[in-house]
């Protein structure tokens, strides 16, 4: 803050006060000329909606009733308890009102309040709430310690991006970008306004959508981009235009008229906008300040006088003491115009100086000493101007070191911040490569399991059709085996047909030859050659396959146990529980050869006990039981694997069923044949 001393020079000389608020607070930068080339570059804040002034009385007595005059939250308050819950998050959002007030004009009462904020957080136990509470400490340091806001705003920041709190995020964002813009980072302070833009609209935040609109506009005045600048400003008088916010629309009037040329339209700009200031309580530093700069455009010193002693009174009933630094500063050069020395002095000497040793502002001391050394020169007082030129030179070396090291300590702070981010990306880079890493591993033994498994699939495929093939060729072999069987059956069967008549007339002819003495006798022998030529015709119909097809399944199996019974000694029990059996030619074919295969070996085996045979239909399926009390035999004899066994269990593959033969030495013979009807 560097106030060149004015000793006749038409160099303009300014008066910079910077207010970087909060997200409760809203600022507007602009510059005006006095008649002499002197200028006046400020800030203006203005509070976040129109009841924050009477609410501020509210919130005081809010905090007596609820959380008393010491640190700790008041008696029988249950942290379980919803309803009281909901009062101590509301008693948050006025302690934040309160700091947001006080944090310029009082900063320790403003630091008392922060406090109770973050012991009532911290009896809350939210990550809400404690985000709350080092938003509010954030703001109560940002006016002195720009590092110490940062910490406690990155704190918040980490709360609310891990936790996801939609509704915080505006306000902080654009509390983060105010920290930057003091740290001269124009291009990090657009990235957080933007996003305080972005999520201001998303959920209907207008005041803080008009403020982040009034800081952007300073950015862009400031980068000479007056285009931007107007159109930023612009933009935040129409929101709080539009949604009735008086406290913005005076600050984005006041910045409009940066933009004006006529002197006429800007003082009329600003008054129009103390007006809408004053529409409520709480908007002294607003007015204030705007007071301070109508005073520069005036060219009557008495004018220019009354401005400045309205600026006063607002300063004082707010108790802004960098105001009331400024206003007696510039009242001193309208005196000093008048020719008034004693009344320049004054307001230097009495007033303006004692008030910035008391709150250590070296910046306003040295312009201050400099406005002292303009004053002695307009009275000649060289000697006492050069005191004073070298207390204002000695104090800008002070106000320089204070804020190098603020600036220093406020740089290491977003630094330190930045190289943790730096070392959060490159171990999330790390991280990331090394999941890429076990993914890509992970992929390729999974392409690997799939090869495999594919392959083991393909060669199971080809094994199966391969055995599929297998089995259709020998059931071809099979079935061309049993064909040519059928056919030596039916030429058999043709040759006995065909030998039983001459075997008859060729044997009754040598029965009579033979002359037997006893009729009776010859007549015997006569008829069990009539019985055996007949039984011979009837193995011969039963052989042929044309024969077989013409007479139902029982009947045939019937017929072919009499045939059997009569030329063998052992009983044999046939039982059917269905004569109704509907079956093709073929299957008829297989299944009587099958039992005829069986019957034929019981005839060479079984010398004595029982044989029985049954058919049954059931769940559609015929099953021939069969069983007999021979002697039985060995599974690994050469007769279990003869010819006839292996037809049993051919035939009964080809027509999908099962064969299966339990027979032990001493014990039997059983079969269990089951084949589908369909």
């Amino acid at each position: 803050m560097n106030y060149p001393s004015d000793r006749g020079e038409t160099e303009p000389w300014s008066s910079r006060l910077f207010f970087w608020s909060s997200g409760t607070f809203q600022t507007s930068h602009f510059t005006l000329n006095s008649k002499k080339g002197k200028s006046i570059e400020f800030c203006i804040l203005a509070f976040k909606d129109s009841i924050m002034a009477k609410l501020s009385l509210f919130l005081i007595l809010v905090s007596v009733l609820f959380l008393g005059c010491g640190d700790n939250t008041p008696n029988g308050v249950s942290i379980e308890d919803k309803s009281e819950s909901k009062v101590k998050l509301d008693s948050l959002r006025f302690f934040d009102s309160l700091v947001d007030i006080k944090k310029a004009a009082d900063n320790k009462l403003a630091h008392k309040y922060a406090d109770k904020a973050l012991s009532l957080a911290l009896s809350v136990n939210t990550e809400e709430a404690l985000a709350k509470a080092f938003i509010i400490k954030g703001i109560a340091y940002k006016n002195y310690k720009s590092d110490s806001s940062f910490i406690f705003y990155s704190k918040s920041l980490k709360i609310v991006e891990k936790n996801n709190i939609i509704d915080l995020k505006a306000k902080l964002y654009y509390n983060i970008a105010m920290v930057y813009l003091a740290a001269v980072d124009y291009k990090m302070a657009v990235v957080f306004l933007d996003s305080a833009v972005i999520n201001s609209r998303r959920w209907d935040e207008f005041p803080l959508l008009s403020n982040a609109y009034n800081a952007l506009g300073n950015i862009k005045n400031s980068l000479l981009d007056t285009t931007e600048a107007r159109i930023m400003f612009d933009s935040a008088y129409s929101i709080a235009k539009r949604n009735n916010l008086s406290s913005q629309m005076g600050v984005a009037l006041a910045s409009r008229t940066l933009f004006e040329k006529d002197p006429e339209i800007v003082e009329k700009g600003r008054q129009e906008a103390i007006k809408m200031l004053s529409q409520q309580l709480g908007n002294e530093e607003q007015i204030s300040l705007i007071q301070i700069n109508l005073g520069l455009m005036k060219t009557n010193p008495d004018s220019a006088i009354a401005h400045y002693r309205s600026s006063l009174e607002m300063a004082k009933s707010g108790n802004f003491p960098e105001l009331e630094i400024a206003a007696f500063n510039n009242m001193a050069y309208s005196l000093l115009e008048k020719n008034d020395f004693k009344g320049a002095e004054k307001c230097l000497k009495d007033h303006a100086i004692p008030i910035a040793q008391k709150i250590e502002n070296y910046d306003w001391l040295s312009s201050l000493f400099d406005t002292y050394a303009d004053v002695m020169l307009a009275q000649s007082k060289i000697s006492r101007a050069f005191i004073y030129e070298r207390q204002s030179l000695k104090m800008r070396l002070e106000a320089n070191r204070k804020y190098a090291s603020d600036q220093v300590r406020l740089l290491s702070a977003l630094l330190d911040v930045k190289n943790k981010e730096l070392r959060i990306q490159s171990n999330e880079t790390i991280i990331q490569m090394k999941e890429n890493k076990i993914r890509l591993a992970l992929f390729l033994f999974g392409c690997a399991i799939l090869v495999l498994l594919l392959t083991v699939l393909f060669y199971s495929w080809r094994l199966q059709k391969n055995k599929i093939r297998y089995q259709e060729s020998l059931l071809k072999s099979a079935n061309k085996l049993i064909d040519l069987e059928e056919n030596q059956k039916g030429k058999i069967s043709m040759e006995l047909h065909d030998l039983a008549n001459p075997f008859y007339i060729a044997m009754v002819k040598q029965i009579d030859l033979a002359k037997i003495s006893d009729p009776s006798i010859e007549q015997e022998l006569k008829e069990k050659l009539s019985s055996l030529t007949e039984g011979i015709r009837a193995i011969s119909h039963r052989i042929d396959n044309s024969f077989i097809g013409q007479i139902p399944l029982p009947d045939l199996v019937s017929g072919l146990t009499n045939d059997v019974q009569s030329i063998s000694s052992v009983p044999i029990h046939y039982r059917c529980t269905d004569y109704q059996i509907d079956l093709s030619f073929e299957r008829t074919l297989h299944i009587y050869r099958i039992i005829q295969e069986i019957l034929f070996n019981a005839m060479k085996y079984v010398s004595n006990g029982t044989v029985e045979i049954e058919l049954a239909v059931e769940e559609n399926h015929l099953f021939v039981f069969y069983s007999d009390t021979g002697p039985g035999m060995d599974s690994g004899s050469s007769i279990n694997k003869g010819l006839g066994i292996s037809n049993i269990h051919e035939r009964a593959r080809i027509l999908g069923g099962k064969a299966i033969m339990n027979s032990e030495v001493g014990s039997g013979t059983k079969w269990n044949i089951s084949i589908p009807l369909k």
